[in-house]
C-alpha cells in the first residue's frame, strides 16, 4: 500500500516518468482510504503518494492484461512491484521473463522478507516493526512496546528501493539490467545501527526509555505551560549554554551535574529541578530562549502546526496542488541540487486516466480495444 508508491513518488520528484498500473474498477487500495478531498472522489492518502503519476488500468491476471504489460515492460527502464513474493512470477511477469525481452531492465521487488524462513509471511508494516526490533525500543520503560507514529517499515523499504534502483541504473552500461530486492524486514533491522551495537557490546536488549536518552542528560521532553518541549543536551558546551538559557547558572557549579556522567547518575534529581521550571513558560518562549543561546531544543509540533511553521513555508520542501475544492499541501523530496531541476507535477490521476494514451503507444487499436474495462 505504501512502500512501492513512496519509492516511485521519490523517483517521480527526481524527474522520472511514472506509470502506475491499477486494477480496473477498484484501482489502488488507498483510493478507498478516507478522508476524501472535498469536491472529488480522491482520497488524501492516494493524493499524498501518487501525484504526478500516470494511471493505467490493467488486470494482470488475464492473458490480455499480461500481454499488454509485457509490451509496456519492453520499453521500460525500471519496474517496481510491491506484491507478495512470487505473485508476478505466477502471472508470468517476473524478472526472468521480462528481462529476456528487455536485457537492460532494472526490476525491483519490495517485499516483507527476502528468501528465508519468513518469505511467505504476510508483511504489513506492523508485523515487520514487531519482528525487526523497532517496536521493542519504542515506548517508556514501564509501558508496552509501541508502534512508531510513522509507518517506518514501509518508508524504509521504499527508500532502500530507490537507492537500489539508482545504483542499478548507474551500473547498467557495464553489467546490463538486474534484479533488485528491497525487503522491509532487512531495512528496519539495518536501521537499528547503534542500538544493535549496544546489544552486541552488552549482550542485552537496548532499553525502552521513551523520549529519555539512556546515556545523555538532560535529553528528553518537558511539559511547558502550553505544550511539550524537547531538550537535547549532548555536550558540555551545550550544558553550559543550557544553564544560561533557563536562568540557572548555579547548576553549572553543582557537583551533582558537573559532567554528563554526573547528570545521568542524578537524572531524577535534575528532572525534579527542571520540570517546574519549564512549566512556567510557553513552548515558543522556551524556543526563543534556546535559539538565542544556541541550545539544541524545540517545541513538539503536531501535524497541523508543522505546516504552519515559518521554516517549512520558506524552504523548498512542499508544493501546493488544487484538487477539487481542496488546496492540498504536499511534501516533496527534500533534495537540493546546484544545477539539476525537474518540472514537479503532483496532480493525482483519476483511475485509468492515462490508459489509452500510454498503452496506445505499444498496442494496436485492436489490442487496446480487446482489454475491455
Amino acid at each position: 500500500m505504501l512502500s512501492g508508491p513512496f519509492a516511485t513518488l521519490i523517483l517521480g520528484d527526481l524527474g522520472a516518468e511514472i506509470i502506475k498500473i491499477e486494477h480496473p474498477g477498484r484501482g489502488d487500495l488507498t483510493r478507498a482510504v478516507q478522508p476524501t478531498l472535498e469536491g472529488t472522489d480522491t482520497t488524501a492518502y492516494f493524493a499524498s503518494l501518487n501525484g504526478g503519476k500516470k494511471s493505467v488500468t490493467l488486470d494482470l491476471s488475464t492473458p490480455p492484461g499480461t500481454a499488454a504489460f509485457e509490451r509496456l515492460a519492453s520499453t521500460a527502464d525500471v519496474i517496481i512491484e510491491n506484491y507478495r513474493p512470487n505473485t508476478m512470477e505466477r502471472w508470468g511477469l517476473g524478472y526472468d521473463a521480462l528481462s529476456a525481452a528487455n536485457p537492460d531492465l532494472v526490476y525491483c521487488s519490495i517485499s516483507g522478507f527476502a528468501s528465508g524462513t519468513y518469505r511467505d509471511l504476510p508483511a504489513f508494516d506492523m508485523v515487520v516493526q514487531a519482528l525487526s526490533g523497532s517496536m521493542s525500543v519504542t515506548g517508556t520503560a514501564d509501558g508496552p512496546p509501541l508502534r512508531p507514529g510513522l509507518p517506518i517499515g514501509d518508508i524504509c523499504a521504499g527508500m532502500y528501493a530507490v537507492i537500489g534502483v539508482l545504483a542499478a541504473l548507474s551500473a547498467r552500461d557495464e553489467v546490463g539490467g538486474q534484479y533488485v530486492e528491497a525487503p522491509m524486514y532487512g531495512g528496519l533491522a539495518s536501521w537499528l545501527t547503534e542500538r544493535a551495537g549496544y546489544t552486541f557490546a552488552t549482550d542485552s536488549p537496548y532499553p525502552r526509555t521513551g523520549t529519555v536518552h539512556p546515556t545523555l542528560a538532560p535529553y528528553r521532553t518537558f511539559q511547558t505551560a502550553d505544550g511539550w518541549f524537547a531538550v537535547a543536551i549532548g555536550s558540555e558546551g551545550s550544558w553550559q549554554s543550557f544553564c544560561d538559557a533557563i536562568d540557572r547558572p548555579d547548576l553549572r557549579d553543582d557537583p551533582r551535574f558537573a559532567s554528563n556522567t554526573d547528570r545521568v547518575a542524578n537524572r531524577e534529581t535534575l528532572q525534579e529541578i527542571l520540570e517546574p521550571l519549564f512549566a512556567r513558560n510557553s513552548a515558543d518562549e522556551w524556543f526563543a530562549r534556546f535559539r538565542q543561546h544556541g541550545v539544541p531544543g524545540a517545541p513538539v509540533r503536531d501535524t497541523t502546526e508543522v505546516f504552519e511553521d515559518e521554516h517549512l513555508l520558506s524552504a523548498p520542501y512542499t508544493t501546493t496542488e488544487t484538487v477539487g475544492d481542496t488546496e492540498l499541501t504536499l511534501v516533496t523530496v527534500p533534495l537540493l541540487f546546484s544545477s539539476l531541476r525537474t518540472d514537479l507535477n503532483r496532480t493525482p490521476p483519476s483511475l485509468g486516466e492515462h490508459t489509452d494514451a500510454v498503452l496506445g503507444s505499444v498496442l494496436t487499436p485492436e489490442e487496446l480495444a480487446g482489454l475491455g474495462g
